[in-house]
Parts: C-alpha cells; structure tokens; sequence
C-alpha cells in the first residue's frame, strides 16, 4: 500500500466537501471555499488555527490536476536565489567585505549614493535576504586579550607602555 504525505492527507481532508463533488454549480465553489476557510483547524506543523481562501482554492485545483500527489508540499524552485542584479550583488558584497559592519540602512545609501541603483527601488528587506543568504554579515572579531584580567597568564610578556588598565573588563 502506498503512504500517504500525513500534509497532503490533512489538505484533502479539508477539501473533503469539495472532493466529494462529482459537480459544483455556478458559485457554488466559492460558497463552499468561503465556508472551509471560515472553520478552525489543527494543522500539522503549525499553531496557526485558520486557512486561507485562495489557500484550499489552490489546493482544490492542485488536487483536480494531479489528485493526492498534487498536494504535497513543494519546496520553491527559487529557493536561495537571489533576484537582485549580479552588479548589485557584488557591489553588497564588495561593500561588505571593505567594512562588514556596516548595517542595512547603509549598504542601501551606499549603493544608491554611488549610483549602483536608482533611489528607493532597492527595499531593505531584499539586502537582508540576499546578505542572510550570502553570509556576508558582519563576523564576531575574537577579542585579543581575554575577558577577565584574572585569567591572564603569568607567562604573558607585557609590551613595554602597556598599561594594566588597556585589559580590565570594558
């Protein structure tokens, strides 16, 4: 016996009224969409409680196309790429690399005062996706002397006009 994906199971529960239609009058469709998306539910892998209309309609004509197959979860084709020009992106990146602490709002200046992109068609949130993609954000520096003076070896040579106080706890 074929198993099922327990996702695609859930989706045709909720289609049940739907699927059990061998035809739908004029209008009848959406009354019946309206009426599954107005119900509460137990979502598998979700503490939301409420579907969508254009959600079970999607899934209604998924599941006419394709039957159970069609509702099981896809994963994005476009999934970590990036839609951003590739001058755009290596101009982030460069940015980056040159000062990796810079933060979103001054990548996005940066890039339109160079003229890299015309002003406010570059959102914020696609610096971000692309940076959180790229991993180009800014590295934990590992500090040079440790944490608490107290841990200091009494092997350490001190450079002469180093002060004890340059290594107290900030």
């Amino acid at each position: 016996m074929k198993e099922f994906n327990t996702i695609a199971l859930f989706r045709l529960s909720v289609l049940g009224p739907l699927a059990s239609r061998e035809r739908l009058e004029r209008g009848e469709l959406q009354t019946i969409i309206r009426g599954l998306a107005s119900k509460e539910y137990a979502i598998p892998g979700s503490d939301r409680r409420f579907l969508g209309e254009k959600t079970i309609e999607a899934w209604y004509y998924a599941w006419r196309a394709h039957g159970i197959d069609g509702l099981i979860p896809q994963q994005r084709t476009d999934r970590g790429v990036s839609k951003l020009p590739l001058a755009v992106q290596d101009a982030l990146l460069t940015a980056k690399r040159e000062n990796p602490r810079r933060s979103i709002r001054q990548l996005k200046i940066l890039l339109e005062n160079a003229g890299t992109v015309p002003r406010d068609t570059l959102s914020r949130s696609a610096i971000h996706r692309f940076c959180s993609n790229k991993a180009c954000r800014a590295r934990r520096v590992p500090r040079q002397f440790p944490r608490n003076i107290g841990a200091l070896s009494l092997n350490m040579p001190i450079q002469s006009g180093m002060a004890m106080s340059c290594m107290a706890p900030r």
